[in-house]
């Protein structure tokens, strides 16, 4: 089995490698359709802004082998604003549509309460809002490493599988089908992200 992993030059990618070398997990990067061959499952990492992700999934045209990907049943994990972007919009810098695979939308924690510090810094636990590969032989409220100022809103409830608590609940994780996401950053999460990654990679 071969994970690809996206490159679009604004993604967490070397801690990334580095997690599938301490595990031992075959992997290929691609950043062209024909690095997409003969790939298994794909990972899109993400740092940065939605809209700026947005366009670079774009103007690549990954958003097209994303969708066959998706018609084809071939597992998908987004991570931080890569998990945001497969979504329908943000609020980040204006309004920005996502790739519309999922329903649901971010909103920035201010727009919810004024007070609330930004951005979400730091380690925090996960709440399991139900059983999953993802989260195989690890346990409730674990903790992971998060750093985002966004989060998920009108989202169906029937995506999510993971809650975070920062000064109000919000989504950390969710699966529909052959789509997984997580807010949090599993290859900065030490033993734990290590652990959701090879869940990814061998169970989902």
């Amino acid at each position: 089995m071969t994970i690809g992993l996206i490159d679009l030059d604004t993604g967490n990618l070397a801690s990334l490698k580095s997690a599938m070398i301490k595990l031992n997990i075959k992997f290929k990067v691609c950043k062209k359709k024909f690095d997409f061959e003969k790939i298994d499952k794909i990972i899109m990492p993400g740092v940065g802004a939605f809209k700026d992700l947005y366009k670079r999934v774009i103007d690549t045209g990954i958003d097209k082998i994303l969708l066959e990907k998706v018609e084809k049943k071939q597992s998908i994990l987004g991570i931080c604003v890569g998990f945001q972007v497969l979504f329908s919009s943000s609020s980040e810098h204006g309004y920005s549509k996502g790739l519309n695979i999922l329903d649901g939308s971010f909103q920035n924690f201010s727009e919810i309460k004024k007070e609330i510090p930004i951005p979400h810094v730091g380690w925090n636990e996960c709440v399991y809002n139900k059983k999953n590969n993802l989260f195989y032989d690890i346990k409730n409220k674990s903790d992971y490493y998060f750093t985002h100022s966004y989060f998920l809103n009108n989202c169906n409830e029937n995506y999510i599988i993971s809650k975070t608590k920062y000064h109000l609940d919000f989504v950390s994780s969710i699966n529909y089908e052959n789509i997984y996401g997580v807010q949090f950053h599993p290859e900065k999460s030490q033993l734990n992200g290590l652990k959701i990654i090879k869940n990814f990679c061998e169970r989902c």
